[in-house]
């Protein structure tokens, strides 16, 4: 952000021309940025030490009056500008100087330093450059450079110059003149400069008064710069981070440069600010103590760090969401085999009440472990969806019908979607499953009655937004908002509210689950969610859900097993192959088979499954895993196999069925969750053995 060099700015009346200038001029040294200033004739007037330092430029070549395209040059030798003449390269960038146009551009050193460039033409001919330091920005790293300002030299040198000046004005009245004009000048480029850097600067005399401000410092607070002048510092601010910052001025004017963060609850957020205080010091001849005051610089943290917290929350929940999904993924198998065995043993029970009972509550609580491990696979994105297109006006119409009915009379219901929103592809059910957990969730945090808001509307988000938040891809979405006016949330439980199993509720009433549930869903299907709450003010979720477009045929979920079948057509003598890395579940599977009249041969990995295959063994079906060691996955065992045996039937079998829907889209392929039962796995092979093979031109992918 620059301002206008017309803009008014505080100016201590207290001052001289001269001693103003020296002060203003002192001052850009303390900052982070770099600045030059050219004529009209492209001749170096003015610089600072960062710009040196930023452009590694010999102090012995800078001067008063240096010829711009000399800068060039040295550059352009040393590579500053790539491979080419240097004299041509220098030349070029003079002619593109020569315009004086307002230019804004980054540029990376080779020793890795990207600077931002950004040049204001001066209204009477030549130009001031600002170069910054972003490459910390760019690595998104808080890398800042401590200040440590060495002034006793820089003080001398300009009283020096001062003293030789008044001489000059004191024997010749014109000279003055001429040098009053160059001050007033001078004060004019410095005011730009410092209205035009993203700092706050404040300056303090040693009694703690306010001598000095820039622009961005009193647009900060929100009232002019000359009702700082002459004001106690710290009038602006909360009393307790008064104290807190005293002791920091303290420091710098006993002559200790210091800096401290903190946070500022402003009316637009809380705020993350880091501030420096740098001594001001005179030689002891002009000052008793030396410090004469000590300059303020202040900047805005906010977005770096929402940035920073923003990341660490996501890492943190892809990786609880990996190994949930690989815990979820065991437990899967395992289940299959305690299903399926639980099922054959009560299947031979059924003349023993007490064991017949002792078995079915065995497997209703597997059937209980299967759910949860479902509730795992969907805060981990592992779960199967069935996406289909769908209104969310019409969506939420049917959920406002059925929550009016949950939540009770002392719970006050509104909706509101705009005309036009867009439709989303999603699971319906899941969809449901979400607005139904956070509206619930709402009602048991309005324990005394309360409204609860559920809102949808179309939203785009743009790159700037989506640099804020690394699971956010910038486009279209149809952002639905649930807010109640609940109890809230601590920001200790807000940090942990997508966590599985994290839950407030009493002991018996929660899972956790329920907003690990919503945060898998919205996840898988390609948006994101954010959640705000504060203490007493209630709670407010917001899902941004992928605007759909239309591609033709939507996505199908694959050729999925149905669950309706004839039971009488169970039983077969095809051949089957089946590949399976666990021996309890393959055992399982093979003897579950062979009871229903088929034929089985057992492979424990995809290169002995592959063997058969390329033997000429009649095989009728494979049965394969998706997830097995051995360097041959599922997917690649089933590639392999079309280009084997193109006609032959597959069966998949997999704990992760989305995934293996995404991976497996183009082929012809059936599709069994675990866990499963006998029942189950009888269904999926008679009717993938009995379903007509799909016909298309290229049913054997080339592998990726």
């Amino acid at each position: 952000m620059h301002e206008s060099p017309n803009d008014p700015i505080a100016i201590p009346t207290d001052l001289s021309s001269a001693e103003l200038g020296a002060l203003t001029l002192a001052s850009l040294d303390h900052l982070q940025e770099g600045i030059s200033i050219v004529d009209k004739d492209l001749l170096l007037r003015v610089w600072n030490r960062r710009f040196i330092e930023l452009l590694d430029f010999p102090p012995g070549l800078m001067r008063n009056g240096l010829p711009f395209i000399e800068l060039m040059r040295y550059n352009a030798r040393r590579g500053e500008y790539g491979p080419g003449d240097p004299e041509m390269l220098a030349e070029e960038r003079v002619r593109l100087a020569e315009r004086f146009e307002r230019h804004c551009f980054e540029r990376t050193r080779p020793n890795g330093t990207v600077l931002e460039i950004r040049g204001e033409p001066l209204s009477d001919g030549g130009f001031i450059t600002i170069y910054q330091d972003i490459t910390a920005r760019k690595r998104a790293e808080a890398e800042l450079l401590e200040h440590r300002l060495q002034l006793e030299v820089r003080v001398n040198e300009r009283t020096t110059e001062l003293l030789a000046l008044n001489e000059l004005l004191a024997q010749e009245i014109e000279e003055r003149k001429t040098i009053d004009a160059a001050l007033r000048e001078s004060e004019s480029r410095i005011r730009l400069i410092t209205d035009t850097v993203p700092v706050l600067i404040g300056y303090l005399d040693a009694d703690r008064r306010y001598q000095f401000v820039n622009q961005k410092y009193a647009e900060w607070f929100g009232v002019p710069a000359e009702a700082f002048l002459g004001h106690p510092f710290g009038e602006m601010l909360e009393p307790a981070l008064v104290q807190r910052l005293q002791t920091h001025v303290d420091q710098a004017l006993s002559g200790r440069s210091t800096h401290f963060e903190y946070e500022l609850v402003a009316p637009g957020g809380r705020m993350y600010v880091r501030a420096y205080f740098i001594p001001h010091i005179l030689p002891l001849a002009q000052a008793e103590t030396g410090v004469v005051g000590c300059f303020v610089l202040t900047e805005d943290l906010t977005e770096y760090r929402q940035t920073q917290m923003a990341l660490n929350q996501a890492q943190k929940l892809k990786a609880v969401g990996q190994l949930t999904g690989g815990i979820a993924h065991d437990f899967n198998n395992l289940l299959t085999v305690i299903l399926g065995n639980l099922a054959l043993v009560e299947g031979g029970l059924r003349n023993q009440p007490e064991h017949y009972k002792a078995v079915g509550t065995a497997m209703n609580a597997a059937r209980r472990g299967a759910d949860l491990i479902r509730r795992l696979l969907a805060f981990s994105r592992r779960q199967t969806l069935q996406p289909c297109v769908l209104s969310p006006r019409q969506q939420l119409a049917e959920i406002a019908e059925l929550l009016k009915r949950t939540l009770g009379a002392r719970i006050e219901l509104e909706t509101a979607v705009d005309d036009g929103v867009w439709n989303i592809q999603v699971d319906p059910g899941q969809f449901t499953n979400a607005v139904l957990n956070l509206a619930i969730n709402a009602r048991d945090a309005m324990p005394d009655g309360g409204r609860l808001r559920i809102e949808a509307c179309n939203v785009t988000l743009d790159r700037a937004y989506a640099g804020r938040y690394p699971d956010v891809v910038p486009g279209d979405y149809v952002r639905l908002v649930v807010a109640d006016t609940g109890t809230g949330m601590a920001p200790d439980v807000l940090e942990q509210a997508f966590e599985p199993f994290f839950t407030t509720k009493k002991l018996g009433a929660g899972t956790g689950l329920g907003l690990s549930m919503v945060y898998g869903f919205v996840q898988q299907s390609g948006g994101h969610v954010r959640i705000r709450s504060q203490l007493g003010s209630g709670t407010s979720v917001k899902l941004y859900l992928p605007r759909y477009f239309p591609k033709g045929k939507a996505r199908m979920s694959g050729s999925t097993v149905s669950a309706h079948f004839d039971e009488s057509h169970l039983r077969g003598r095809e051949t089957i192959l089946l590949v399976e890395d666990d021996p309890d579940i393959r055992d399982f599977v093979a003897r579950t088979l062979l009871g229903l009249g088929y034929t089985v041969h057992e492979a424990a990995d995809g290169k002995s499954a592959l063997a058969v295959l390329e033997s000429d063994t009649p095989i009728g079906l494979l049965l394969s895993d998706m997830t097995m060691p051995g360097g041959m996955s599922g997917r690649d065992l089933v590639i392999a196999a079309r280009r084997q045996r193109p006609a032959l039937k597959i069966l998949c079998m997999s704990g992760y069925s989305d995934q293996v829907v995404a991976s497996l889209m183009p082929l012809d392929y059936s599709l069994l969750e675990k866990p499963f039962l006998k029942h189950d796995l009888a269904r999926a092979v008679r009717s993938t053995l009995d379903r007509r093979p799909e016909t298309t031109d290229d049913s054997t992918p080339n592998e990726p």
